[in-house]
């Protein structure tokens, strides 16, 4: 399998926030004959159910186990691989609790990166004050990956 090949990794971002919608979106584009590579999220499978439900998406989610299994049912379903939260979402309504799963997921993302299972992360946002209250030293996501990565400057791509 070449690199190419390989899924991209979403991270949860904020659980309250954004991210959950827009990567349920992304995947709803596919569905419409929109050209995409598979990815999955390293998020609540739960949450993003419940989300789906509340905003109305025809979402089907499927909880893997690895990344290799998402290309598989990409096109079925929404590949999730668990990365479970410490709290209740509300949407809209930060909980601190939760940010050591938003951590966490930007974690698995790049080390799954690092070992040659998936192709790219994808960030969706985080909330960094919500992040900071956890003990997040670290001013953003760019300069969290850069450290994960081991260099001192990291390149970044907005869209």
């Amino acid at each position: 399998m070449t690199k190419t090949d390989l899924p991209l990794a979403l991270t949860m971002g904020e659980p309250a926030g954004v991210g959950g919608e827009i990567s349920l979106m992304a995947w709803l584009e596919q569905t419409q004959g929109r050209a995409m590579p598979p990815f999955f999220m390293l998020d609540d499978p739960d949450r993003l159910e419940a989300l789906a439900g509340h905003i109305g998406f025809d979402v089907p989610i499927r909880e893997i186990s690895a990344p290799e299994e998402a290309a598989a049912i990409f096109r079925d379903a929404l590949p999730v691989m668990r990365n479970s939260l410490q709290a209740k979402v509300e949407p809209g309504t930060l909980n601190p609790d939760n940010a050591t799963s938003v951590i966490q997921s930007i974690d698995r993302a790049v080390q799954l990166v690092a070992d040659g299972r998936a192709s790219a992360v994808v960030t969706n946002p985080i909330h960094k004050a919500a992040l900071y209250a956890a003990g997040f030293n670290h001013p953003g996501h760019t300069e969290y990956l850069a450290e994960l990565a081991g260099i001192d400057t990291a390149p970044i791509m907005l869209l």
